[in-house]
């Protein structure tokens, strides 16, 4: 249930143990709780009438309003290209139509923190938070952003950097004991000797920075994290150095290389995606954004990274971290996957830091920020020549600027970030921390005016387009529930505030139970003189789906917690997480198992030998995916054989390939982290 919508009984009982001062202080978010199902007063939000601003302060009518915002969303051409000063912009024509827009005037932006509360609490429409990126902050933050990133930013090998590397950001990552000291954020750059690789075997050596290198390591950081990629990245990177070597390797060399590190489907995308690059551009990684996603495997985050940092392009470049960071710098109040905000609206606010500049040049300019001679104009160089960096620092401004923000969205502004360190190079500029602070102030003063507007009750033109219908008013609650838990804390109550209003914004997305699925696994061997010719019988995955075309030992799911939900269930929106996995009888699990391994293998006394000597492992194993959970119970069976089955391939009657493999066999073709889970648990039983 959302925080806004509880019972506000846990805060009256909480008044008896503390102070005076501390009783008062909640009882103002008590009554505040008591209080959420009133709307705005007609004073506070004039619903005949949404208030915008233009940029002269004049009020605008609610049909210019309609009219502007039906204009951003008909759909728009965007392209970007080295090769042509007018399309360098991703957005281009989506800024241009933004800045036709009701606009708030930076100047005309309060700076009371009561005021800036009252407005954003009032706003409805999706300008509101372009105001809060006007050209001489936008500036600001670009220059806060890139001096941070020189001095702070992660060693990693697609960067150029030479080894030993640090990928980790568990320091950021991990929820703290709610001290609220931010004690992992200020010790996470103090001892990254403690999280690099000097743990792997790996060979340092520098490397150049190449579209394909940026290329492979995007696809390989989908989902994963940064200190995982490493060791993959460098394998694959000497094993596949160029397009070309990638174009020619075999599925199954592709894929050993990738095992281990989950989500198969990118590296046979990356694999196609390989072979496009070769055949129709000759072996180049395209430079602009509108060939790159021509591509397999290549979106509109990807193609906007490699042409970025590759290319030097003047794009955006918009995933989660970016978000985070977009939302805390201009207080919207919405979840970071939102269509409108990720695929849209995101990137129009991220082009204002990108393309941000003094305003004493003109838009073709390439400034420069710190070191004389750092920024080479990437529209000098051919765009059809591949541009190598000899070093990391010497890439334009626009690839730092980039990275800096998803660095500092993976680092202080992860989600468990505070906004309050002094490190974090954006402190100055978050609005979620001035949101925070004033809520905070106006619990302290029992301010019972400013409330946001009632659940449900914005609709057509009274609404931004940016934030989700019900977000204010959930991050409002959720800032005085932070608040009002946190009064122990001996954080002071200032920092505390601020603190609160970082951490409620963006809004958190409802947490969803995994499906949950009970399988019974078949691990058959055949046993040699030599271990070394040892088979184990496999099966391959349908090239669809989870663990597409990847092989496994021969399952059959005997529960699946998808096809039992109850109809209660079904019409509620977010699922239990409490899933409870039952327990299936074991002659049951065997039943279906053995009724499945008679499908698939030929009818001799060989196979039905080795289906019935089939023994029960005690343990189950549990293996986690991202959106289901796999509880296996294994049952082995072991056969001695003088020689290797001469037919070690086939097919079954449903088309499915099936085949006897050795551990070499499995090594080559590249097996799943859980089929290596199912292996050793049947040989150490």
């Amino acid at each position: 249930m959302p925080r806004h919508l509880r019972k506000s009984s846990h805060i009256t009982s909480a008044l008896r143990p503390l102070s005076l001062s501390s009783a008062a202080f909640i009882c103002i978010a008590s009554c505040c709780s008591v209080t959420r199902s009133l709307a705005f007063s007609s004073s506070l939000l004039p619903r005949h009438q949404p208030t915008l601003y233009s940029s002269r302060g004049i009020m605008a009518s609610s049909k210019q309003a309609a009219a502007a915002d039906a204009a951003r969303r008909s759909p728009r051409k965007r392209t970007a290209s080295t090769s042509n000063n007018a399309d360098t912009s991703l957005a281009k024509k989506t800024y241009q139509a933004a800045n036709k827009d009701p606009v708030v005037s930076p100047e005309l932006l309060p700076t009371d923190n009561s005021q800036l509360l009252q407005s954003w609490l009032q706003h409805n429409h999706h300008s509101y938070h372009l105001s809060f990126l006007s050209p001489s902050k936008a500036y600001a933050i670009r220059i806060s952003l890139v001096k941070w990133y020189r001095a702070n930013r992660r060693k990693l090998p697609w960067r150029g950097d030479v080894g030993p590397y640090d990928g980790s950001t568990a320091g950021f990552g991990e929820k703290k004991k709610r001290s609220n000291d931010g004690g992992d954020i200020r010790s996470f750059f103090s001892e990254k000797s403690k999280k690099d690789t000097r743990k792997h075997d790996l060979r340092f050596e520098k490397r150049e920075v190449s579209a394909y290198g940026v290329w492979v390591s995007e696809i390989m950081l989908q989902q994963t994290r940064v200190e995982a990629v490493i060791p993959y990245y460098l394998k694959w990177m000497e094993s596949f150095p160029t397009v070309e070597s990638l174009a020619d390797a075999t599925p199954e060399q592709v894929n050993s290389h990738w095992a281990g590190l989950g989500f198969y489907r990118r590296a046979r995308l990356l694999h196609a995606g390989a072979k496009r690059v070769v055949d129709e551009f000759g072996g180049v990684v395209p430079d602009s954004v509108e060939e790159l996603m021509k591509v397999e495997g290549i979106g509109r985050y990807t193609a906007s990274a490699i042409a970025s940092i590759a290319y030097g392009v003047e794009v955006p470049v918009v995933d989660g971290n970016v978000c985070r960071v977009l939302s805390r710098l201009t207080g919207v109040a919405n979840q970071i996957k939102a269509a409108v905000f990720k695929d849209d609206l995101g990137w129009v606010l991220a082009e204002k830091i990108v393309q941000a500049r003094p305003e004493s040049q003109c838009d073709g300019s390439f400034e420069v920020i710190g070191y004389p001679g750092e920024v080479r104009d990437v529209q000098s160089t051919p765009s059809h020549v591949s541009r190598y960096f000899p070093h990391p620092m010497n890439c334009t401004i626009i690839c730092q600027v980039n990275q800096a923000l998803m660095e500092l969205g993976a680092t202080y502004c992860s989600p468990s970030g505070t906004g309050i360190e002094d490190q974090d190079p954006l402190k100055q500029f978050y609005l979620s921390t001035r949101l925070g602070s004033a809520i905070g102030q106006s619990m302290r003063s029992n301010n019972l005016d400013l409330l946001p507007p009632a659940t449900g009750s914005r609709f057509g033109n009274d609404v931004c387009r940016l934030c989700d219908p019900d977000g204010i008013s959930c991050v409002f609650y959720d800032i005085t529930d932070r608040i009002t838990e946190s009064t122990k804390s001996t954080t002071s109550v200032e920092k505390l505030a601020a603190a609160s209003g970082h951490a409620s914004i963006p809004v958190a997305p409802p947490k969803k139970a995994k499906r949950q699925e009970v399988l019974a696994v078949a691990v058959i061997c055949l046993e040699h003189a030599n271990k070394a010719d040892n088979c184990w019988l496999m099966i391959k995955r349908p090239d669809g789906g989870l663990l597409a075309g990847q092989w496994e030992f021969p399952s059959v799911c005997v529960w699946d917690s998808s096809k039992v939900e109850s109809k209660k269930d079904k019409k509620a929106k977010t699922k239990s997480l409490d899933v409870q996995v039952p327990h299936i009888d074991a002659s049951v699990r065997s039943a279906e198992l053995g009724s499945f391994l008679s499908s698939i293998l030929q009818s001799d006394n060989d196979s039905n030998e080795l289906i019935k000597k089939r023994v029960q492992v005690t343990d189950p194993i549990v293996h986690v995916f991202s959106h289901v959970c796999h509880t296996m119970y294994v049952e082995k069976s072991k056969v001695r054989s003088k020689s290797v089955p001469e037919q070690r391939r086939w097919q079954t009657k449903d088309g499915r390939e099936i085949g006897w493999f050795t551990k070499s066999d499995m090594k080559d073709s590249g097996i799943t982290s859980g089929v290596r889970k199912v292996l050793a648990l049947s040989e150490q039983a």
